[in-house]
Order: structure tokens, then C-alpha cells, then sequence
């Protein structure tokens, strides 16, 4: 049987082509996947462990450790001393302060040096320091103090690491004067450090000395005793192996204090990844694996239907064997063995193509973030593919295996043009029914319910939302439900739905008629295609829909939430940045605002603290969206924000507010002292999005006449519709370079929102296109069959005056009929499924702003059409070469 079934896959091998690349696109991607996981798991390791630097053991701390080891109580050197342990380094952070050439940087880390590799960072020139009279400074410092190797720099622990840092005293700020004074000292700098990662990044570096070098700063320091700093871990390099290397870890172990434990750097990158990640990488595995078994699904469509045409061309055959004593059970072994060849061989070359694929990306050096694309071979990323790309080959040719066990012997004598069974069950269409029926009930109650949740909320946040997941999760059962009712029935309405399409299509010419009638002739086959395109059409149309109606929805919220559409906070801000900003195309008005810090002295909340923004009362309203009412009429007008406070804040609308008002930038405690005191008629007013601080408010800059402040903001309407990304740059750069400068306001959370969801949809949208590439090679495939089961027909048609060109457009012609119809009924289906979706979600924020998304849609038909037709070149080129002389053979 064997060597029968692989001589009847040689003869039908161009058939199972299109079935074996659907199964060779689907495995890629599922294996690269897996791989891309393999280089994310690998990347965060490296990301999470970098400040052990190639230690293969440390000693850690545990999670219920309260008081870690401090340095004075660490026996380093009796560790270090031990037999098999060939470096060491304990995890220390000092905050140093550098100076030379008349500048200074402050705030450093520096840490004790170590073996090259037990160092979290990498020595870009010069040597690390052998003496304690040499230093290692990272390149960004170095450049600053403008000092290079060989010069000598003064160095001298942070005064916010000494004891008392956190005092404000002026006896304790004298005594750590005179600290930093003691322990100051001069070096030689032998080095320049740069950072490779990890907690170094900001800082470029490290500042690098030798560990007498660093005990005898905190002994000059005071810093000794209970107050030495605390070691978070011992990093190790540890040498030998088998027992040798177990009896050095059991004398380690000897050491190890209280509280902390001895792990190799395999268990310790296990421990972290689980704890600072919580399996993040897994998650994002999963997430893209989704989309990987989605396009196995569509592969197993393809598959089934390349399976059912083929035992319809084998049905002879298969009588034939049946009266030479082939028993059912060999019949359908025969074509399960057919489907396990075709899938071993299309998940073995789908697996070879993926390992070339990321080994070349490797050696190109291409990236993805901070993740560096290499080879990483596991023997999940080998298997998985390989086992669910067999799996879905047999799964999808077992219904065909029914259809063959049904041959009769007598079929071997006459000649056969298998043809679907006039007569239907009426199961499926019942199910798909009841399915759908029953998803469009938990669709419409789910949606009830979250409406009345949200109008009937009572300030139970917590609990709404708990309510409000689950009411999402039972809208997405029932649109699954009528999903799954769809495509059940998809032999009956799809087949319809290209019906009354051909109406229309086949009054056009003769070849129209041909492809229309071409259809309906095996309308099963062609549902079976149509489902395929239609998973992946309306999977993308549902995305589409959802995040326009997300961003209208989130743009409407923004615009009801900030009053001002652009705010640019940051020191040295002046009227000159005001001028250039205002000649920025897009920009209405812009005014630079003054901003004090002020707590409520009387009339409020005692000692409540509250940002008071200034500016003339004629110009508010140029750049506010917001009704502000009467507010503004009183001269000593603070218009509190009614969007901050709550009922019972305090506040009052028209109560007498005592304030006493200062500079935001005041650190010197004559400047706090000499703030201004001033009483203000306190209006509500409903305006918002200005400080996510606490409570904000807006008087005339005339009441806070006599307050000097060097705070300002620049406050900015926008007009028209440029694009926010090109307005905001532009501002940015007529700003120019400023200390702390940020963008904040509508347009730029409209913005933010706009690239996030954009970003979501264009990364889900390319992972549904491999599902809808495989679609596309079904339509193609059907058309292959349609043109290899109706030779004879062609022939015909050749013979009585239908033309090459002509037969192309036939197929042309039903190859678009098919993918037209599954494309508007996913249009549908995912506008409907989208809509459901951003309704659950979004009805919280106020009414949904339902929406369609017409420039997608406008894109999918087209392109859907072009790859039909594309589809189509094959099969026709093929229909082509029968000769009319076929017409008149007998099979």
C-alpha cells in the first residue's frame, strides 16, 4: 500500500503543491516565532543579569531578607582565598562627586573593581586601576571634566551618601562639609569606562576604584560599622568542574551570611526574569503564536480542500483497488499516508527555510530594539512547528479519508465527473444557527449590561471594573459564537452570496458567464476557499474598525478633558520662544504663563497645596477650550478647576481663599519664606488637562502682581488639521534647547494615542497577513483544481471558439467573484465584531463614537482583487496548454 499510495503522490504532485506551501508558510512562521522568543529570552537575561558581568555563581539575598549584609561585615577576602574561587566581586554602589579643570560632575556611580570578567561594564581605553592611587571614569564624565588618561581628578564621596544625608540642619550640613573635606582625594585617572547596559546606561559608565581605595573613602567618611553601605550581592568566578567544583561550592557555602543563598547564574537569570518581567517574553510568545496557529487553521482549510479534490480525481482508482481486496481501513490509511508525507516534508523545508532566515538576519546584524537577531536553536523551536504542521495535514485530509472509504468497487467500471450530493444535511445549517442565535444574545445582553453599569455606577471603581471584564469576555464568547455559526454555514450563504453576485457579473461577456457558472458548479469547494479568506478579511477588518473607533472615541474624551491643546513646561521658557512658536503653521495663539506653588491658608483645606497658573484675563480664553462662565468678571477671580476636587475636598464655589503663593523653583529657605500672601474669591470652572499634580487654578496675572517668579509655561491653541507629529516637532524646534523642557496638552495625548494604536493594529495586521497569504494560495489552489478536474470542459470550450485569452478571464473572473464575496462578507462581519468590541471598552468614557473605517476598506477590496487575480495566472496558464483534441478522449 505504501508504494501505491507514493506513486499516486506522484502523479497528482502539482496538485498538492499549493497544500504543501500553504503548511511551508504557516511552519516559518510559527518557527520563527519560537525563535524570535529564543533571542527576547536570551536578550533579557543578558538585560537583567548585566551587573554580574560573566560571574557563573553569586550570592544573592533573598526576598524576605529585611536587613542586607553591610561591607564591614563581609568576609571577602577569606572568600576570595578559597580554593577554585578566581574572582570576586561584591555589589556595592557608592555616589561620588568628581572634579578637575574647573568643572565638576556629581552623583556617579562607582563601584570596586574586579577580574574583566566580573565587571558590569567595559573598559574602552587605558587599563583598570592596580593601585589605589589610580581611577576609571566613564567617558561622558571624562569629556565633561574635559580630562583625559594620565590627568588627575578630585574625588570625594557624594554628601548625600553621608551620615545624616537626609538632614537639612545647618549643623549637620556643616559637619558633612567637613566630611567631604576629610575624604576628599586626588587620582590618577588610568582608564575610560563605557556601559554596556543595565543600571550604568545613564551614567555611561562607572566610576571604577580599587576596593582599599573605596574602604579608605568610608573610613575617612565616617561610613564604617553599622554606617558601611549594604552589599546587595557577591558575584563569583568560580573554576572546576564535577566534584572538584562541588567541594569549592560546599566551602562557599560556608560563607554565605544569613539570609542570602548561593546560585548558579542560570537559576539566578531564572529567579529575576520571573520576578522583574513576570514572564513578559512567554506572554509575547504566546501573543504571536496565536497568529501562528490562526494561519495553521487557514493551512488546514487549504489542505482539506486540496484532499477532497483530489480523492474525487482518485475515485477510479481507489474502486480499482477496492476490487483487487484493498479493505476500507487501507483506503483511508493510503491517503492519511499521503497527507503525513505531504506535512513532514512541508514542516521539514518550513523549518530549514526559518533557521536560514534568522541565521541571515544574524549575519546582517539586524535588530529589533535592543534585541540583537541571532540563531538561537532549542529543541521547542524544532518541534512545536514540526508536530503541529503533521498535525494539521492529517487533521484536515481525515474528513477526506470518509469521502474515500465510501468508493464502491462498481465505480471502477464506468467512467466518473464527481459532483457534490444534491441532498444537504440540514445539521450544519442548524448548528450554525443556534450558534449564531446564541452569540447574538450574549452580544446584546452584555452590551445592555455594561450600559446600565456605567449609568448606575456608584463609585465602586474596583468592583465596576471587575464587572466590566467580564461583560467583555462574554461579548467576545458571543462574537466568537457568531463567528464560528458563520463559518459553519459558510456552505450555505457563501455560495448564495457569489448567486447574486453572478447575476450581475454574468451579463457582462461570455467569459464572465463561464466563471460565474464555473462557481456554482461545486459550490462546497469554493465556500471552503471562501472561508479561508474570510477568516483573515474579517480578523482585519474587526482591528480596522476597532482602533478608528478607539481613536475617535479617545480623541472626543481628550478634547472634553484638556483645555489647552499643547502646554511646554521647562526652565528659561520666555515671550522670544512665544514669538517663534506663533509663526509655526498650525498655531492659533500661544501665551507664556506664569506657574506658582501656593497652599490654602484659610477658605479650604488647611495647608492643601495647589499650582495658581497667571495670565491677563483677556487672553485666557484665546487659548483655553473651556467654558468659563461669569467666572472671569471678578477681578479677584480663581477659577478652580471642578475636574480635580471632589465634593467633599473642602472647596467652595465663591468662598474667600487665603493663599500663600511662591516660587515653584524657591530651594533656598529665605526665598520660601518671602512668598506672598494673597486672598482670592475662589469660581469653579470647568476646564481640566493642565497638571497631574493635584489641584490646579487661573487668576489674572494682576493678583499675583509683586511675585516674582522664574517658572513659566507656554500655553498653545491649535487650527486646522496638520498632522500633530510634523506641529509638535516644529514647536520643538522653534523652542529650541531648553533644562527639563516637556510637551504635554489634547494634542499631544491625541498623538500618543494615535502612534500607540497605530503601531498595535499595523503589528496585527502584518501577523494576520500570513493567514491571509495562505487564503490566497487556496484560491489559487481551488482554481488549479477546477482547471485539472475540468480538462475535458475546457477542451470543449476551446473547440467551439472560446479563445486563450477568454479562458483567462474566466478564471480571472471566478477568482475574483470568490475573494469579492469573502471580502465584503469580512467587511461586514468585522465592522459588526468591532463595533462590539470598542463599545464594551470605551462606553465608560462617555458615548461611543461608532465609526467605519472607509480608507481600509478602500485598501482591502482593491488589493484583495489584484491578489485574485494574481491567484489566477497559474491555473490559467495551465487551463491554456488543453489541447481541443481532449475533448473528444474518454477520460
Amino acid at each position: 500500500m505504501w508504494r501505491i499510495t507514493r506513486t499516486m503522490m506522484k502523479r497528482d504532485a502539482r496538485m498538492m503543491m499549493p497544500a504543501g506551501l500553504a503548511i511551508v508558510i504557516g511552519t516559518i512562521f510559527m518557527c520563527l516565532t519560537l525563535l524570535f522568543g529564543n533571542v527576547a529570552n536570551a536578550s533579557m537575561r543578558r538585560e537583567i543579569s548585566m551587573d554580574a558581568g560573566h560571574a557563573n555563581y553569586a550570592v544573592t539575598s533573598r526576598r524576605d531578607q529585611d536587613q542586607p549584609i553591610l561591607l564591614d561585615e563581609f568576609n571577602g577576602k577569606g572568600l576570595s582565598k578559597l580554593r577554585g574561587v578566581s574572582g570576586l566581586r561584591p555589589d556595592v554602589d557608592l555616589m561620588v562627586d568628581t572634579e578637575a579643570n574647573g568643572q565638576s560632575s556629581k552623583g556617579i556611580l562607582a563601584i570596586v573593581g574586579a577580574r574583566q570578567e566580573l565587571m558590569p561594564i567595559d573598559l574602552d581605553r587605558g587599563q583598570w586601576p592596580d593601585s589605589d592611587d589610580q581611577v576609571v571614569l566613564p567617558h561622558s564624565v571624562a569629556n565633561r571634566l574635559q580630562a583625559g588618561l594620565g590627568d588627575k581628578v578630585r574625588l570625594h564621596l557624594s554628601s548625600a551618601m553621608l551620615p545624616g544625608g537626609d538632614s537639612d540642619s545647618a549643623q549637620d550640613s556643616s559637619s558633612k562639609e567637613r566630611l567631604v573635606d576629610q575624604g576628599t582625594v586626588d587620582l590618577t585617572i588610568s582608564g575610560i569606562s563605557k556601559s554596556h547596559g543595565g543600571k550604568y546606561d545613564d551614567f555611561g559608565g562607572a566610576v571604577v576604584l580599587t576596593g582599599t581605595r573605596i574602604d579608605r573613602l568610608l573610613s575617612m567618611a565616617g561610613m564604617v560599622g553599622l554606617e558601611s553601605p549594604p552589599v546587595g550581592n557577591i558575584y563569583l568566578q568560580v573554576d572546576g568542574q564535577g566534584k572538584e567544583l562541588q567541594n569549592t561550592l560546599q566551602n562557599i557555602s560556608r560563607y554565605v551570611p544569613d539570609g542570602y543563598r548561593l546560585e548558579d547564574r542560570r537559576a539566578m537569570e531564572d529567579r529575576l526574569l520571573s520576578e522583574q518581567t513576570g514572564n513578559v517574553v512567554n506572554f509575547m510568545t504566546v501573543f504571536l503564536m496565536t497568529f501562528g496557529v490562526l494561519a495553521m487553521v487557514v493551512a488546514a482549510l487549504v489542505i482539506a480542500n486540496t484532499f477532497q479534490i483530489m480523492v474525487a480525481r482518485q475515485r477510479r482508482y481507489l474502486a480499482l483497488l477496492r476490487v483487487i481486496g484493498a479493505d476500507r481501513w487501507q483506503i483511508r490509511a493510503g491517503v492519511l499516508q499521503q497527507a503525513l508525507l505531504l506535512g513532514v516534508i512541508s514542516s521539514l523545508v518550513g523549518i530549514l527555510l526559518a533557521m536560514g532566515l534568522m541565521g541571515l538576519a544574524g549575519c546582517l546584524g539586524l535588530h529589533s530594539g535592543t534585541m540583537k537577531l541571532e540563531l538561537l536553536l532549542t529543541p521547542t523551536a524544532l518541534l512545536v512547528p514540526f508536530v503541529l504542521g503533521v498535525l494539521a495535514t492529517l487533521v484536515a485530509a481525515f474528513g477526506s479519508t470518509r469521502t474515500a472509504i465510501r468508493v464502491r468497487p462498481l465505480e471502477a467500471l464506468q467512467p466518473v465527473d464527481h459532483q457534490e450530493s444534491g441532498s444537504r444535511k440540514r445539521t450544519g445549517l442548524l448548528i450554525s444557527i443556534l450558534l449564531a442565535a446564541s452569540g447574538l444574545v450574549f452580544v446584546i445582553w452584555s452590551s445592555w449590561r455594561v450600559t446600565e453599569l456605567v449609568r448606575t455606577n456608584s463609585g465602586n471603581t474596583v468592583q465596576a471594573s471587575n464587572q466590566q471584564e467580564l461583560l467583555l469576555g462574554l461579548a467576545v464568547l458571543g462574537v466568537l459564537l457568531i463567528f464560528l455559526g458563520a463559518l459553519i454555514g459558510a456552505r450555505r450563504w457563501i455560495p448564495a452570496l457569489l448567486c447574486c453576485l453572478g447575476r450581475l457579473v454574468s451579463k457582462i461577456g461570455p467569459s464572465c458567464r463561464v466563471g460565474v457558472a464555473n462557481i456554482a458548479r461545486n459550490p462546497s469547494r469554493v465556500a471552503a476557499t471562501g472561508v479561508a479568506l474570510l477568516i483573515g478579511v474579517t480578523l482585519v477588518s474587526t482591528l480596522a474598525t476597532g482602533a478608528v473607533t478607539a481613536k475617535r472615541t479617545l480623541f472626543k474624551d481628550i478634547d472634553q478633558r484638556y483645555s489647552v491643546d499643547i502646554e511646554i513646561s521647562g526652565q528659561g521658557l520666555n515671550k522670544r520662544n512665544v514669538r517663534a512658536i506663533e509663526r509655526v503653521e498650525g498655531v492659533a495663539d500661544a501665551e507664556l504663563v506664569q506657574r506658582f506653588n501656593a497652599k490654602v491658608e484659610s477658605g479650604g483645606p488647611s495647608q492643601a497645596s495647589m499650582t495658581v497658573y497667571a495670565l491677563d484675563a483677556s487672553r485666557i480664553r484665546r487659548v483655553l477650550h473651556a467654558d468659563l462662565g461669569p467666572g472671569m468678571q471678578r477681578s479677584d477671580a480663581l477659577l478652580v478647576s471642578t475636574r480635580t476636587i471632589s465634593k467633599h475636598s473642602g472647596y467652595r464655589d465663591g468662598s474667600q481663599l487665603k493663599l500663600s503663593i511662591a516660587d515653584p523653583q524657591a530651594d533656598d529657605e529665605r526665598e520660601k519664606e518671602a512668598d506672598a500672601r494673597r486672598t482670592l474669591t475662589g469660581v469653579f470652572a470647568g476646564f481640566g488637562g493642565l497638571n497631574n499634580s493635584g489641584v490646579y487654578a487661573i487668576t489674572d496675572s494682576r493678583n499675583v502682581a509683586g511675585i516674582d517668579t522664574k517658572t513659566h509655561e507656554i500655553w498653545i491653541r491649535t487650527q486646522g488639521d496638520r498632522d500633530a507629529a510634523l506641529l509638535l516637532d516644529d514647536i520643538r524646534q522653534a523652542v529650541g534647547e531648553h533644562d527639563d523642557m516637556a510637551m504635554s496638552g489634547g494634542l499631544t495625548q491625541m498623538r500618543t494615542w494615535s502612534e500607540t494604536i497605530d503601531s498595535l493594529l499595523a503589528i496585527m495586521v502584518a501577523l494576520l497577513g500570513v493567514a491571509v497569504i495562505i487564503a490566497l494560495i487556496g484560491v489559487s489552489n481551488t482554481l488549479m483544481m477546477s482547471v485539472l478536474e475540468r480538462r475535458r470542459e475546457t477542451a470543449t470550450l476551446r473547440a467551439i471558439g472560446m479563445s486563450s485569452v477568454q479562458v483567462r478571464r474566466s478564471l480571472g473572473v471566478e477568482a475574483c467573484m470568490i475573494a469579492l464575496g469573502a471580502s465584503l462578507a469580512g467587511i461586514v462581519l468585522g465592522t459588526l465584531f468591532g463595533w462590539i468590541g470598542a463599545y464594551q471598552v470605551f462606553v465608560p468614557l462617555g458615548s461611543v463614537t461608532f465609526t467605519v473605517p472607509w480608507s481600509t476598506f478602500a485598501l482591502i477590496l482593491p488589493v484583495a482583487l489584484l491578489a485574485a487575480v494574481a491567484a489566477s495566472v497559474l491555473p490559467a496558464r495551465e487551463a491554456v496548454k488543453v489541447s481541443p483534441i481532449e475533448a473528444l478522449s474518454d477520460d
